[in-house]
């Protein structure tokens, strides 16, 4: 069921209209605690960077009915294949209107064109995400509240302005010379006016990110904001993927070759969800 509140979209599914979940254990936080804040916890599904691997897309399909939400975080396209737009197009929303969990997603620079028109009207400043667009689907642009948590799709080349300290950001580039936006071959693809933003205090709980394929780490903090970066392996049977898991505080990257790597995520400073 969907909500329209103070220019917010409000969504609430049935399974969102459940008692509260255990609360994290051993994060200084008791589930009673939780419980007084009015929390929801939700299990939360970040990728990135499919371009138009539609082995990937089918993949998506069956693993989001494991999760509350999923974060597609930008490049869902792959414009070194421009004659298949069409094809990719077509791909895409066909398959993402399988997915009944609800999907949020924000343009990455192979999804969009904003400094002229390119050949296909669609791509410019990612048009062809408005047919994606359906309720419990969110995309550039769009703000909304799921089991009390506020986020923000923010798409490719957008202006921004400090955040609200527990809103997730969808942020196609992660914040500019940190862990997850160096890659390992000293590379450095990040974007410098959201890494301000994060240096002063003023981002949001959590940054979802993609972008650089070969970053020196997944996940890494910035103030109070967590960023995190799944990476990419053009290679793998699946895509790399983050599960965000705010009953345990915790992330989990997981590979082709399964669990890789395991981080606590409990909030500090102004805090997360």
């Amino acid at each position: 069921m969907a909500q329209r509140t103070g220019g917010r979209t409000r969504w609430q599914s049935a399974a969102s209209r459940h008692a509260h979940r255990e609360g994290p254990r051993g994060c200084g936080e008791s589930s009673e605690t939780n419980r007084l804040r009015g929390i929801l916890t939700m299990r939360i599904l970040h990728c990135s960077d499919f371009h138009g691997n539609k082995r990937w897309f089918d993949w998506l399909v069956d693993e989001a009915a494991n999760y509350d939400l999923v974060c597609l975080t930008g490049d869902h396209l792959d414009l070194f294949n421009y004659h298949q737009l069409g094809d990719q197009l077509s791909m895409i929303n066909a398959t993402l209107r399988r997915i009944t969990t609800p999907l949020a997603l924000c343009s990455g620079n192979h999804d969009s064109f904003s400094g002229g028109p390119p050949v296909d009207s669609r791509l410019f400043q990612a048009k062809w995400l408005r047919e994606v667009r359906r309720p419990g689907v969110w995309i550039d642009g769009d703000q909304f509240e799921l089991f009390g948590q506020n986020l923000r799709c923010v798409g490719w080349n957008a202006q921004v302005s400090s955040a609200a300290g527990n809103e997730i950001w969808l942020f196609h580039a992660p914040p500019a010379h940190s862990l997850v936006s160096a890659g390992i071959d000293g590379s450095e693809a990040g974007d410098e006016i959201l890494g301000e933003i994060c240096r002063a205090g003023n981002g949001p709980g959590i940054v979802l990110s993609g972008h650089q394929h070969d970053p020196r780490r997944w996940a890494c903090r910035i103030g109070h904001t967590w960023c995190f970066n799944p990476g990419y392996d053009r290679n793998g049977a699946c895509p790399n993927h983050i599960s965000i898991d705010t009953a345990s505080w915790s992330a989990v990257l997981y590979t082709d070759r399964g669990a890789a790597a395991t981080m606590s995520v409990a909030p500090r400073g102004r805090g997360v969800f």
